[in-house]
């Protein structure tokens, strides 16, 4: 019975020192595949995409062209006027315009900047709904009427007296205004960028024609 009972046990150990054998073949296996893993997320670490530009929103035309010239030369760039669409063309108003809106492809190395007026408030979505209208000026003195066209976001204001003979053209917004184009009460969204153009009174501070 003893030599049974011993044979038994040198049986039974057999298969045990099999399973320490697999246990430690599947630990080296698992310690040389973990260089083989780091090396691939180095890889795609690698591949990214270089980082993005940063937020220029907030700021003017003139500063982000700048600073897109000097630090991102590689990138192209497109700067639209939110009120209607269009495309800056060297337009000399809108530089003072503040930057709203950005989207950027960063792949593609682009980047379109959406600009308003600074007069106008920058909804989070670039999209606004609510815009000024043009007041009336008419009855009130040239130079009033000029500095708050200015204020309103006309880059230039012209003055025409009704009668020209014999008017002092130094003097022409000192007198009252007789009409204006555009109208009162017209959308600034449309104006924005453009000539605000005033009659004044003659001489005799008369609105004839």
């Amino acid at each position: 019975m003893v030599r049974i009972s011993l044979l038994a046990l040198n049986l039974l150990a057999v298969p045990a020192l099999g399973l320490a054998a697999c246990s430690g073949g599947a630990s080296t296996g698992a310690s040389t595949g973990a260089p083989t893993g780091a090396s691939e997320g180095s890889s795609t670490e690698s591949q990214r995409p270089s980082p993005a530009l940063p937020s220029f929103k907030g700021k003017t035309l003139d500063a982000v062209s700048g600073e897109l010239r000097r630090s991102w030369p590689a990138y192209a760039t497109a700067y639209k006027a939110l009120p209607d669409g269009h495309l800056f063309d060297g337009e000399s108003y809108s530089g003072t315009w503040i930057v709203c809106t950005q989207v950027e492809d960063s792949q593609a190395k682009k980047v379109e900047l959406g600009f308003l007026p600074p007069q106008v408030p920058c909804p989070p979505d670039g999209r606004v709904t609510d815009w000024p209208v043009v007041p009336n000026f008419v009855g009130k003195a040239g130079n009033e009427a000029k500095q708050k066209a200015l204020q309103l976001g006309f880059p230039l204001v012209s003055s025409q007296p009704i009668v020209t003979e014999g008017y002092d053209d130094g003097s022409h917004l000192e007198r009252t205004v007789c009409t204006q184009d555009p109208p009162a009460g017209q959308s600034m969204r449309q104006h924005y960028g453009t000539t605000l153009r005033l009659r004044v009174a003659d001489s005799k501070g008369a609105c004839t024609r």
